[in-house]
């Protein structure tokens, strides 16, 4: 019986974007939006692809629980590099949801976790200075043909390191010392908040989380 590709998140930017590059190699893909779960009849040929997110964590646990009671063969929740930062603090809300998500997600016997990065076309979308991304076209390339690193594997990163050059000599010696002032905050990097927010006028953005879960990416798999 083939396989149905079924992605919640029609209106996702991840599926905007994806949603080109895939249509040649996965006709049958069916999109719908999260609040269209209730009413879609899944079926057990349906590989279903949970790219919508919400800021509360009780609408992405609603969201696993009607997939849960669903006749789904396979769910592969879309989760991020930037979760791996809910291990350290709970201060960001974007990681410490996604973190949730991704722990009520491996209790499904049916569920499995992919792990992107920054999502990009250009390398010019991503931040100056390393960053842990994945390009567009991975992402099709893995939509198409799920390779996992076997049969039981329950979650998969799809992710590379990816340094840009900084603009100037000051704007790296920033990067150097906005870590140190971040590792020195240990479990209360939200204490940097005023700094962020002085970089993001500035447009660095490589502050807060994303520079924590590449430096925890990084030391993870040096």
């Amino acid at each position: 019986m083939a396989v149905r590709n079924v992605i919640i998140g029609r209106h996702s930017a991840v599926w905007r974007r994806l949603q080109a590059r895939v249509a040649d190699r996965a006709a049958d893909a069916v999109a719908i939006s999260h609040r269209e779960l209730d009413e879609f009849a899944f079926a057990a040929q349906d590989r279903v692809w949970l790219m919508s997110y919400s800021r509360d964590a009780a609408e992405n646990s609603a969201m696993l629980a009607v997939l849960q009671r669903s006749a789904a063969g396979e769910i592969v929740y879309l989760s991020s590099s930037s979760a791996i930062v809910a291990r350290r603090t709970g201060c960001y809300g974007y990681p410490r949801v996604k973190h949730q998500a991704e722990q009520e997600a491996l209790q499904l016997p049916n569920a499995r976790v992919l792990v992107v990065g920054a999502m990009y076309d250009s390398l010019s979308e991503l931040p100056t200075g390393p960053s842990m991304a994945t390009s567009y076209s991975q992402l099709a390339e893995f939509f198409v043909d799920p390779r996992w690193p076997d049969e039981r594997a329950r979650t998969q990163t799809l992710f590379t390191r990816i340094d840009r050059p900084f603009e100037s000599g000051i704007a790296r010696q920033a990067h150097r010392v906005y870590g140190k002032l971040l590792m020195a905050c240990g479990p209360l990097p939200c204490l940097l908040r005023p700094l962020d927010a002085l970089l993001r006028i500035l447009g660095a953005r490589w502050y807060g989380y994303t520079y924590l879960s590449t430096h925890l990416w990084t030391m993870t798999t040096s």
